[in-house]
């Protein structure tokens, strides 16, 4: 959610800071006062396209800040820990609008592309005005949203994971019909495979060889020092190390010189020990030339190999499999295809079980979600409105056999036609919004927020809206600009956008309300003028819609 928001130099906003919370916040103000501004430049942190027109008259830059908490939104710690972004839970989105046009995105004073900008927050805004074209509205994305009420996640991952096999098999079948092949070709493609197989390639073996390589010259680099260590003793040391310790032992005396000859004894045979080791080491190191000529050789094998068919073992023999199945190919073009069109036969039944499976939780989940819609809608005095979700025979995909659509009908004896054609703009403002109480806790947004979306309404029906807003704000943190006191009546918290001018500057300004500055700005909306009836009345729209 928003945390925080600085906006300075952006179009009438000459600096702005505002602390945010969780829950229900509105905005109100006289219209051209500015409201919509501040949508604008929360839009800006959402990666929304930049104009010159943002920047204030006379300015070299607009700048839009927002710190959100990212505690929940597991998407976007993803994601700024792919870009290399330590993942705290509050991070700074910054956006800089030169006068000229050019725009800066910078995510924690890092400078970032909008591309990874919009990724992150993807999750975190959801703008909302009268006529919402987005996710609720396409019809490709109600499977999805079917899906994410369904929780069907098991059964949807065997599904892709079946389609993925089943839609593999007919690329590999479809290439082979598209695929012509001459003699020269099965020739060659032998010759590959045959000069692959030859060399008889096992997968750790060159990591095995490049070590052994290593060793080798290790040791090569420290065998004239063996040479140097052995004939130093053997020629200067050993017996006159030998001669010392024999005359010392034939020494007799006290206690002090057995100690000594002791010690002595002891040191010569030490010496005599790790000579002898060194001596076991070199030997164990030694390679003969045959064996470095014959790793040498081998280990050029593998490389001229590498720069023909793929820079790992791995891929050199996955290129032999695919080179033994061009050559089946050609040789058996017929029973290749009648192999091929029996797998994807068994691939088809094994999707289509799988999504049999996906389509029943479906059907079964489909009418609850209707049901919970409808209450939503009859909740904003949408009585008789009916909601829908069909489902029917689709063309197979990764996500299932199915298609799926909303639909709604707004009038009694009306039929149900597409979500995307359904009437007025205050109508479908209300239904948009019975559907993201339930759908925004599902996809984890976290900020919505909604502009002027109760135009044209009043009454039961604005208090309505309001309160459903305040039961969206359980789940995620609401935003709304309204021109209506039984909205903002709703609201935990309450902002009000001024226009002012002087000395040919106009400026708007934001301010957060106490407890009385919204009794008079409830009372100014609702009646257009302050006065003790209206204060009252005011007094109690608030306490009516914060019970």
């Amino acid at each position: 959610m928003i945390k925080n928001l600085f906006i300075q130099n952006f179009v009438l906003i000459d600096q702005l800071n505002l602390e945010f919370h969780s829950g229900f916040s509105v905005f109100t103000g006289e219209t051209g006062a500015g409201k919509s501004i501040l949508i604008d430049a929360i839009s800006m942190l959402g990666a929304e396209r930049a104009s010159a027109s943002f920047v204030m008259h006379g300015k070299e830059k607009a700048i839009i800040e927002g710190t959100f908490d990212l505690t929940d939104d597991a998407h976007a710690k993803t994601v700024l820990q792919e870009a290399g972004f330590e993942c705290a839970d509050e991070v700074t989105f910054t956006r800089e609008i030169q006068a000229g046009g050019k725009s800066t995105a910078r995510i924690d004073h890092r400078i970032v592309s909008l591309s990874l900008m919009r990724d992150c927050l993807r999750d975190e805004i959801d703008i909302h005005g009268q006529r919402d074209n987005a996710y609720l509205l396409n019809t490709a994305s109600h499977i999805h949203l079917l899906d994410e009420y369904a929780q069907d996640n098991e059964a949807l991952s065997a599904v892709q994971e079946a389609y993925r096999i089943y839609d593999g098999l007919l690329k590999e079948r479809e290439a082979a019909l598209q695929e012509t092949y001459n003699e020269n070709d099965l020739e060659f493609f032998t010759y590959q495979a045959n000069e692959i197989e030859a060399a008889d390639l096992k997968p750790q073996e060159e990591a095995e060889l490049l070590e052994k390589e290593k060793q080798f010259k290790a040791v090569r680099d420290s065998f004239d020092k063996f040479n140097q260590i052995f004939s130093l003793y053997d020629e200067e040391l050993s017996g006159n190390l030998y001669e010392l310790n024999r005359t010392v032992q034939t020494l007799h005396g006290s206690e002090k010189i057995e100690a000594l000859q002791e010690t002595l004894n002891d040191a010569y045979y030490t010496v005599t020990d790790v000579m002898d080791q060194l001596h076991d080491m070199a030997s164990e190191m030694e390679m003969s030339e045959e064996d470095v000529n014959a790793m040498e050789e081998r280990l050029y094998t593998i490389q001229r190999l590498k720069r023909k068919y793929g820079n790992s073992i791995e891929r050199i023999l996955a290129k032999k499999e695919e080179l033994l199945a061009q050559i089946e190919m050609i040789t058996h073009r017929r029973e290749y295809l009648e192999k091929k069109d029996r797998e994807i036969e068994q691939a088809r039944k094994i999707y289509d079980q799988k999504a049999a499976v996906l389509r029943d939780i479906r059907k079964t989940k489909a009418p609850e979600l209707d049901a919970a819609i409808a209450r939503h809608l009859q909740d904003l005095m949408l009585e008789h409105a009916r909601f829908q979700t069909v489902i029917k025979e689709g063309t197979p995909s990764a996500y299932g056999s199915d298609k799926v659509e909303f639909m709604i009908s707004m009038n009694p004896g009306e039929e149900l036609k597409s979500l995307s054609r359904t009437a007025s703009g205050g109508e479908l403002s209300r239904l948009m919004l019975g559907l993201k109480v339930i759908f925004t806790r599902l996809q984890g947004i976290q900020t919505v927020i909604f502009d002027e979306i109760d135009t044209g309404v009043s009454g039961p029906v604005a208090t309505a809206i309001g309160r459903k807003m305040k039961s969206l704000a359980e789940y995620s943190q609401v935003f709304a600009v309204t021109h209506l006191a039984q909205v903002a009546a709703c609201a935990d918290r309450h902002y009000l956008v001024a226009k002012a001018s002087a000395e040919d500057e106009t400026r708007t300004s934001v301010q957060q309300l106490d407890e009385k500055g919204r009794y008079e700005q409830l009372a100014l909306i609702a009646s257009g003028e302050i006065t003790k009836n209206s204060l009252s009345a005011a007094r109690e729209l608030y306490r009516r819609n914060q019970s």
